[in-house]
């Protein structure tokens, strides 16, 4: 007995060893993340990978998936901030996963704001946006700070989302929310992210046209930033500062505000801020009218976007993206089926309790009552289940229609975009080496340049309705409005063009096919009415009647006689595409 005793004993004491040497691992796993998301902020991403494979040798010892997955966000975050986005997104769809699978909103509501990030650092602005809001609606789970940047983050989107759509009400919401950011931050002192804030703050300001306030906030930004010992914040706020100074013409206070940014970011490997600073800079030198040594930048930035341009995979993102979807309404789908299955054995032991009460004068017929009842439940049960196999069926369908989409949307982008944009950069040098030479040939240059960027331009749009399923009224009332824009800056605003929208219904939606053709033909008339008929108004409307669509274009032009002259491509091409939709053009 007494052997017997002391044998348990000793089992329960290595048990409780055991258990008490994984709560010091798990202890040991959070500090490695403490110290990984302060080298992360501090962009001191080799200090950062040191942790991290600190953090892959405790994994095999603590063995517990959610230490795994955890690992998984922090690894995520590390790789957007190396620019690695696609490997960064994968990262975290599969954590975050898993976290909502668990149930764990804490970790799952982190992976939303850390993939918010990363849709911010691969232009998805509204994708983003999207993010930081449902991070700030399920607040209760995430730290004080991690609440402070998402405001910071929606701050920031709000000014961006706001200039490309020209709302400066979008820009004022942004004030309110960067305000209240300083402030948390401040007295968190938390002076690293104070910095960001008064950058951003200090662009909101500029946006809205107060570019003295806009530079005494950049003051205040790289005061904190020097406090905080924060350097790419300093230089991320010189860089805003030296923009701000070159609209003042102040050109010498820029290039020293400009050339300081630049040095800072030489000792860092943040791709997208040092193209950001040299953009800035070839700015300022085309200001100053130094086109030689803007010429030099123009190298800089070209290389630098070559190589931050293979670390930026927007569609394998998208591919992504379109399988988590899927595997998320498989899961549903299963979800579905038990729950059904569940249903039909509480009917089942339900009709056994009746058949039980009533007793045996009724026996015959409740047992042809249940026959009936069980054949009719399966019935139901075939019929669902067979619709659900027309379901799959059609998500599988719709997922290769949308892998060739992005498979040639790739192509196109990758290689025909690429070396369109390698061509006008090419045309821009050989301009700049031949400004002696004959004025025809250069002539000839602009206008080679101006088509590939016209051709750059159409194939942007041919991408856009590619990447979608399907192109809503509102997508298209967007394309005609920025296509109008850039007309009228081309043009130097000489032509006053006109869109009037009247469209009440906002559940209109086409394929992509039709979008682009409704898009191309509308863009052709502009351009046939700015080039051939030398109008200088121009009215584009959009109505809706007896459930159909109709659009004019009217200008105030030459015209012509339909009937006299000989039609040409344009033309043809847009009876074509009209009559591909099942409309009717005149």
């Amino acid at each position: 007995m007494n052997f017997k005793f002391f044998t348990l004993a000793v089992i329960l004491s290595i048990l409780n060893c055991n258990a008490q040497n994984n709560d010091g691992l798990k202890a040991l796993f959070n500090q490695y993340e403490i110290k990984c998301q302060e080298h992360t902020k501090k962009n001191q991403l080799d200090s950062t990978k040191i942790y991290l494979n600190k953090i892959d040798l405790l994994l095999n010892k603590i063995n517990d998936s959610t230490f795994y997955y955890k690992a998984e966000l922090i690894k995520g975050t590390y790789l957007t901030s190396k620019s690695d986005y696609s490997k960064s997104m994968n990262k975290l769809l599969k954590a975050m996963r898993f976290f909502k699978l668990q149930k764990d909103y804490p970790n799952y509501y982190s992976g939303i704001y850390r993939i918010g990030v990363c849709y911010y650092y691969i232009n998805q602005r509204e994708d983003a946006q999207e993010k930081m809001n449902e991070v700030l609606l399920n607040s209760q789970y995430v730290s004080e700070q991690m609440r402070i940047n998402a405001l910071s983050n929606l701050g920031a989107l709000e000014i961006e989302l706001g200039m490309l759509n020209k709302d400066n009400s979008l820009i004022e919401k942004s004030k309110i929310n960067l305000r209240k950011s300083i402030n948390l931050n401040l007295k968190n002192k938390s002076y690293g992210f104070v910095t960001s804030n008064y950058s951003l703050l200090a662009e909101a300001y500029n946006q809205l046209g107060n570019k003295n306030k806009a530079l005494k906030l950049l003051d205040s930004a790289v005061y904190y930033s020097r406090k905080g010992k924060n350097l790419n914040s300093e230089a991320f706020a010189l860089i805003k500062q030296s923009h701000i100074l070159t609209l003042k013409k102040q050109y010498n206070k820029a290039l020293k505000a400009i050339n300081k940014a630049i040095l800072i970011h030489k000792k860092g490997n943040h791709i997208p801020t040092k193209i950001y600073a040299f953009v800035e800079k070839k700015k300022l030198l085309v200001a100053m009218q130094n086109y030689k040594e803007a010429n030099t930048v123009s190298d800089s930035i070209y290389n630098l976007s070559i190589a931050n341009y293979d670390k930026r995979f927007v569609d394998g993102i998208s591919e992504m993206k379109v399988k988590y979807n899927t595997a998320e309404k498989e899961r549903e789908i299963l979800e579905q089926r038990a729950d059904l299955a569940e249903k039909g054995l509480l009917i089942q032991k339900r009709n056994y309790q009746i058949y039980g009460i009533i007793g045996l004068l009724t026996l015959l017929s409740l047992l042809a009552y249940f026959v009936y009842k069980q054949q009719k439940l399966k019935n139901i049960q075939l019929i669902k289940e067979n619709k659900l196999k027309i379901a799959l069926r059609e998500i599988e369908t719709q997922n290769k229609l949308q892998e060739q989409r992005l498979r040639i949307s790739r192509d196109l982008h990758d290689n025909i975009g690429a070396q369109l944009s390698f061509i006008i950069s090419s045309i821009d040098n050989l301009k700049f080496l031949t400004k002696e030479s004959n004025p025809n040939l250069k002539d000839k240059l602009t206008y080679i340049s101006s088509f590939t960027t016209t051709t750059i331009h159409q194939l942007r749009d041919t991408i856009w309705a590619m990447n979608k399923n399907e192109i809503t009224i509102t997508d298209l009332q967007s394309r005609i409005l920025s296509f109008i824009e850039n007309a009228k800056k081309a043009n130097d605003n000489k032509v006053n063009i006109k869109f009037d929208v009247n469209v009440k219904s906002k559940d209109i939606s086409f394929t992509s096919v039709k979008g682009i053709n409704i898009f191309r033909v509308v863009q052709e008339a502009i351009n046939n009415a700015l080039k051939y008929a030398k109008a200088s108004q121009i009215i584009v409307k959009m109505e809706e009647f007896d459930n159909e669509l109709k659009l004019s274009i009217k200008d105030n032009g030459k015209g012509f006689n339909i009937k006299k002259v000989e039609l040409g491509n344009g033309l043809k091409n847009m009876q074509d595409r009209i009559d591909e939709v099942g409309g009717n053009l005149k």
